[in-house]
């Protein structure tokens, strides 16, 4: 009786055993884990889509539903003409036609993503179809469209240049105002490399070449203005230096003057002092004596001769 009664025991202990065994298995492969950055939603056969989005943890899904997975967090999606880049492995560029009829490619990055609370509005609009699918069909022709519209409001050399920011601006707005009825939020669409034709490439180089000769001719102006000016200091310099060494030359021409005739005087004096030697505003007083000496002189000194014949 004891060992008929173990073996009833090991028996219904190895069934619960196996039993357990087996729905532990059951429900780990029925468990789906929703990773960080990502939530989902459940489809059931008999019921539709359930109206519940699950945020990233383990999740039983019953037998007849699937589990469907958003990404919450920001996506880049790079249309690129670069094959090892990009959603498809293959030239992918958008072409985009400008208002000087010029249809060129462009490699473009678009941010976006998937907010918990449109969930359920991407499913409703896409239904099954991965968001990689959705990325590179719907979204890509989406930016094509907007990208196009905004295209034609600039020529190519703008759009290449000084207005690519603009344009971007504006290509993010139209996409946003295209995808959010989808459920699809749009952070930013910026237009990246762009690959214009031969024929272009040409006009763009002519046009480049064309603005540096204006900026050179500019640039020569600039100098010959600045050069003209130099000129005119120097000139109003030379003319005051001028003027100032005629002053002094003048100057120095009384002086040497005034020299000379000291010098001549200084030839013809006799060595004699004169017998009256007057100061500046002296009154002058001759004596009898005096006046008899200057007498004796004036009989003694030398009569000149008259020049005869041309002769001294």
């Amino acid at each position: 009786m004891k060992n008929l009664k173990f073996k009833t025991v090991l028996k219904w202990t190895v069934g619960i055993l196996v039993l357990g065994a087996l729905g532990t298995g059951f429900v780990w492969s029925r468990t789906s884990w929703i990773p960080a950055g990502h939530v989902g939603v459940i489809y059931d056969a008999s019921r539709g889509l359930l109206n519940e989005v699950y945020k990233p943890k383990a999740i039983f899904i019953g037998w007849r539903q699937r589990m469907y997975l958003y990404p919450t967090r920001l996506q880049n999606a790079v249309y690129t003409k670069d094959p090892n880049a990009g959603e498809v492995r293959a030239a992918d560029p958008i072409l985009i036609t400008t208002n000087d009829n010029a249809n060129t490619e462009f490699d473009v990055s678009v941010i976006y993503r998937v907010k918990p609370e449109d969930v359920i509005r991407v499913f409703n609009e896409f239904g099954a179809r991965p968001i990689e699918d959705i990325q590179s069909t719907y979204i890509r022709r989406a930016v094509k469209e907007a990208a196009n519209g905004v295209g034609t409001q600039y020529d190519l050399f703008s759009l290449m240049g000084p207005k690519r920011f603009e344009a971007s601006k504006k290509i993010t707005e139209e996409l946003r105002e295209r995808l959010k009825p989808a459920g699809i939020t749009i952070e930013q669409a910026m237009l990246a490399t762009c690959y214009p034709t031969q024929e272009f490439q040409s006009k763009i180089t002519s046009r480049v070449n064309s603005y540096v000769e204006l900026e050179i001719s500019r640039l020569k102006r600039d100098i010959a203005e600045i050069e003209r000016q130099i000129s005119t200091v120097k000139g109003e310099a030379n003319q005051q230096a001028t003027a100032m060494s005629a002053a002094q030359a003048k100057d120095r021409s009384i002086d040497l003057l005034k020299l000379e005739a000291a010098e001549k005087a200084l030839e013809k004096w006799d060595g004699a002092l004169p017998l009256i030697s007057p100061k500046a505003g002296q009154s002058v007083f001759i004596s009898p004596e005096t006046l008899s000496q200057l007498e004796a002189q004036s009989r003694t000194a030398p009569v000149p001769q008259p020049n005869r014949g041309g002769r001294k």
